[in-house]
């Protein structure tokens, strides 16, 4: 008998002793969760479509195989669908690199190989463990090309050691929720997301990504986008730290079009490892655009070698951009820190507005709103002390 000791919120999957016939999940969170074994051959979207919505159900992959989906596979609340062998971790720098036993794939006919959805198209929470998800097809729209679609989860939905790979367009799009361990690489295979949808991951809310590998995707690699929505689960906001975010085409963290509204969050990003990305646009490593209220800390950039990989410093020697387009329709640039990173001869460009330049000095940095423009004006010809009130 095989024993896979399951809980549901934290998703971690232990298997032991003997033949993979039998799996029992226990759950302190749902005494009720039962588990739906998927062995290699057998038809992957078919069975967790047709699966009753009604209560959680674990569904546990077979090892060693490649599930096609030939449909969107549409779990619902309180599902997970894991590995039945558990992920192992190479550590690049901050970041664990995983290498899973299963493998699911989109036909040339599936938009999102996975896509959560509850009865009546209302919100779930989801975990995901273990697996490999490839195979998004772009068609145009901005809700196609990804590995999974998660508009219709929930903020404590959760990610932990999968590989997100190959996919037309983002590889995870609309995010929710927290991403540990997770690997998110050469995805945008088609050009025509580019500065649409195109990213490692996209997020409309606020998420947290940590201890993540991200890399050579051809987009941007971790960007919330859209007001970056608060998360009563997320008191951090847009939180990414402790990943290894390398060799983006365009930005590899990026934080864009947020404020203005009530609902607009805030970013963390610290204690990141980035490097040589931005190698098809000058956004530099990290880069805020019309946003307001980041802090970006404690993250290093420039030359790096990371677990024997030599790795070049951004394009243009640029480690974070701060910039506003000027835009009416847009939130104004404002309360942005950049405090104490290590910049290795790389350099902080910003804050912009058309045909003006605030210079950034210094290891604390700051970015003006329009009430710090007029202090520094005045400060010019009269002697005044500048009131920090961006922190």
């Amino acid at each position: 008998m095989t024993t896979v000791k399951k809980v549901l919120q934290r998703g971690l999957v232990a298997t032991a002793i003997m033949l993979p016939l039998i799996l029992v999940f226990y759950s302190p969170a749902d005494a009720q969760a039962r588990v739906v074994n998927i062995p290699c051959g057998q038809d992957i979207d078919a069975t967790i479509n047709a699966d009753p919505k009604g209560r959680a159900t674990g569904f546990v992959l077979g090892a060693d195989c490649t599930f096609v989906a030939s449909a969107t596979i549409v779990p619902s609340d309180g599902d997970e669908v894991v590995c039945a062998v558990a992920p192992t971790f190479e550590q690049r720098g901050p970041a664990f690199d995983p290498t899973t036993r299963c493998t699911v794939a989109g036909n040339d006919s599936v938009e999102n190989v996975f896509k959560p959805t509850g009865q009546g198209g209302s919100m779930v929470t989801v975990h995901f463990e273990g697996i490999k998800i490839t195979g998004g097809n772009f068609t145009g729209s901005s809700g196609s090309g990804a590995a999974i679609a998660e508009g219709k989860m929930t903020d404590t939905s959760s990610h932990y050691g999968i590989e997100v790979m190959d996919n037309d367009a983002a590889g995870i799009l609309s995010a929710k929720g927290t991403f540990e361990r997770v690997e998110l690489t050469n995805n945008t295979r088609d050009p025509k997301a580019l500065g649409f949808i195109a990213a490692a991951m996209k997020a409309r809310n606020e998420v947290e990504v940590k201890n993540s590998y991200v890399h050579d995707t051809q987009g941007n690699g971790l960007w919330c986008d859209n007001f970056c929505h608060d998360s009563d689960s997320h008191p951090n906001g847009f939180w990414v730290h402790d990943n290894l975010v390398v060799n983006n085409g365009r930005a590899g963290i990026r934080f864009e079009e947020v404020g203005g509204v009530p609902t607009a969050g805030e970013a963390l990003i610290e204690n990141n490892e980035v490097h040589d990305n931005s190698l098809h646009a000058n956004r530099g490593g990290i880069s805020v655009r019309d946003a307001q209220d980041a802090t970006i800390r404690n993250n290093h950039f420039g030359a790096a070698t990371i677990g024997g990989v030599a790795y070049l410093p951004n394009s243009h020697d640029v480690a974070i951009t701060a910039s506003d387009s000027g835009r009416s329709d847009r939130p104004n640039l404002s309360s942005i820190r950049v405090v104490n990173n290590a910049l290795d001869g790389e350099t902080v460009k910003g804050c912009e507005l058309p045909n003006t330049v605030v210079a950034c000095a210094g290891d604390t940095r700051w970015c003006p709103n329009i009430v710090d423009r007029v202090y520094e004006l005045l400060r010019t010809y009269l002697p005044l002390t500048r009131v920090n009130n961006v922190g």
